[in-house]
């Protein structure tokens, strides 16, 4: 009996030992299994923030050609995410150390994205730029035309001015030969006056007192209007000057009249009327009335006297 005790004791024993034995077996296996996963999985977290940083990388290198004035910030950005990258590969990862490197992930992330806020500003602000500087040149090429065409005005009227000027000095030298100036139907007669005023035509020398001239002003195309001088000579058969016998000179050349008129002129047609007072008059023959403008002779007539 006592040896049965014995046994079954000793049974016992090994199915407790057995049953441990299992139970160990089972806690290996799972734990192996876990660990395995545990493995798995931060070695694929691991391989996903490596392919971000990598497509962050690349981001930048791509940015930092196209703004170089931020490169000193892209470059800052591409040595952290280099550190990180060794880091991961040299250190054995755990789900703590995971942590810290996707906190690192996100902060580069977040740079990465103001950088990005940068460049579109800097393009956007590049882009107003350029459209000012199209207007710019724009206006500047409008700003140059009309500056070649005020030249060039310019320059044509000078030559008008120039033009205008040799025209002047042309017409004044043909007023000078040309008063321009046109006298026509120019005639003398000779008057007696009467106790009451009036005077009467005359024919005869010795009755005249007084000698008189008509003449019409044709209108001119050379002078404008304005007072004008004219002289009228009377010059009797012995070719003797009647009247005031005043004297004018023009270009060296003395003129002796009989009577001066000065006339409004108005550049346009105009009768002329004058007279000079004679006594003892007795010459018969031709008489002579000569009208002057200027130096210049306009008209000349002759009446006779008996």
């Amino acid at each position: 009996m006592s040896a049965q005790k014995k046994q079954f004791g000793q049974k016992i024993i090994l199915g407790v030992l057995l049953l441990c034995i299992a139970a160990l077996t089972g806690f290996s296996y799972f734990n192996y299994v876990e660990s395995e996963e545990k493995v798995s999985f931060l070695e694929n977290a691991k391989g996903m923030i490596v392919e971000d940083l990598e497509s962050i990388e690349n981001d930048l290198n791509t940015l930092a050609k196209e703004n170089e004035s931020h490169i000193k910030e892209i470059d800052y950005s591409r040595r952290r995410i280099a550190m990180l990258k060794d880091s991961i590969k040299l250190l054995e990862v755990d789900y703590q150390i995971l942590g810290r490197y996707r906190r690192e992930l996100a902060e580069i992330r977040k740079e990465n994205k103001y950088l990005h806020q940068v460049a579109d500003s800097i393009k956007q602000q590049n882009f107003l730029l350029s459209k000012e500087i199209d207007s710019t040149k724009l206006r500047y090429i409008e700003l140059e035309r009309y500056s070649n065409a005020l030249k060039s005005a310019n320059e044509n009227l000078t030559q008008f001015t120039d033009s205008l000027i040799n025209e002047n000095i042309e017409l004044s030298k043909q007023i000078d030969k040309d008063p321009a100036l046109k006298v026509s139907a120019l005639v003398g007669i000779a008057y007696k006056a009467r106790s009451n005023g009036k005077v009467i035509e005359t024919n005869r020398a010795n009755r005249a007192e007084r000698l008189r001239a008509c003449f019409n002003i044709a209108p001119g195309t050379l002078l404008q209007p304005g007072e004008r001088i004219f002289y009228v000579q009377f010059i009797d058969p012995k070719n003797q000057i009647l009247g005031s016998r005043a004297a004018v000179t023009y270009k060296n050349k003395k003129l002796i009249y009989s009577k001066k008129i000065v006339v409004d002129y108005e550049n346009k047609p105009m009768g002329i009327c004058d007279y000079i007072i004679v006594k003892d008059l007795e010459m018969e023959g031709d008489y002579r009335v000569n009208v002057f403008y200027k130096e210049n002779l306009l008209a000349s007539t002759v009446f006779k006297l008996k």
